[in-house]
């Protein structure tokens, strides 16, 4: 949190002064900070066995990296520097969530400790994480902060939302299956599965009407942040104030 809120300064500094030395420490502060969160995700794999993006504190954390590395990629590939301070601070602010978890590593339950759920639980997470870009870079386009660094806006905002369906897609056929080897059926009327539906189906009509006329401009960029605010009801309320299968206080 202390280096990605280092980077936050810089590249607010690097807006309001525009130099290239203040944009190059920030884009090197958040590759330190995403390089930290990666090596303690190895540390963490290494020491229990599996995969640990269970629980509220590691799931928010892995959502955390994974907003910092895709801003980082559009940085590169857009030079999108204007862009880095949102996603910093939708880092922040999912690593701030992720300090009320219990970062102790337990042993998985026979029905959790499959390939199929670690799938299921990565991809889950990379499309809330490119979701979540989804709605920052609509929130962009709503506000009109666009210029020579967010010329590609329109392109960062598909991206992430066809990426992002697609391993929500992942997500949805490996968590049908591990649900049908845990428990005998694809799909029950559970709590978090309904919701999930919802959501997937919501994206599904996001990306059939993005490429139409009346939905151009302001629309699509509202559905995207429309779609993020699915997203945390679907993950966070879900799992912290309702009973469901996807428990976030381990």
């Amino acid at each position: 949190m202390g280096i990605y809120g280092a980077a936050l300064l810089l590249s607010l500094a690097a807006i309001a002064a525009p130099r290239p030395a203040l944009r190059r420490a920030a884009v090197a502060a958040a590759s330190l900070g995403l390089a930290a969160q990666v090596g303690l995700l190895a540390v963490r794999w290494n020491a229990a066995g599996f995969l640990p993006v269970t629980g509220l504190y590691s799931t928010l954390g892995f959502l955390a990296a994974w907003v910092v590395a895709i801003a980082l990629y559009f940085v590169w590939r857009y030079g999108a520097a204007s862009f880095l301070p949102a996603a910093l601070g939708l880092a922040l602010a999912a690593l701030a969530g992720a300090s009320k978890g219990n970062m102790a590593l337990g042993s998985l339950t026979p029905a959790l400790d499959t390939p199929l759920f670690a799938l299921h639980v990565v991809t889950s997470f990379s499309a809330y994480g490119l979701f979540g870009v989804a709605a920052l870079v609509g929130a962009y386009r709503l506000l009109g902060f666009s210029g020579s660094s967010l010329g590609m806006e329109r392109r960062m905002l598909d991206e992430s939302l066809y990426l992002g369906y697609i391993l929500f897609t992942w997500c949805m056929l490996a968590g049908s299956l591990w649900a049908y080897l845990a428990w005998g059926s694809y799909w029950t009327w559970r709590m978090k599965g309904l919701w999930s539906t919802i959501l997937w189906f919501y994206y599904s009509g996001l990306l059939h009407v993005r490429n139409r006329p009346g939905w151009q401009g302001w629309p699509l960029s509202a559905l995207a942040l429309l779609g993020f605010a699915l997203v945390l009801f679907t993950f966070l309320a879900l799992g912290l104030v309702f009973d469901s299968s996807h428990p976030l206080n381990s």
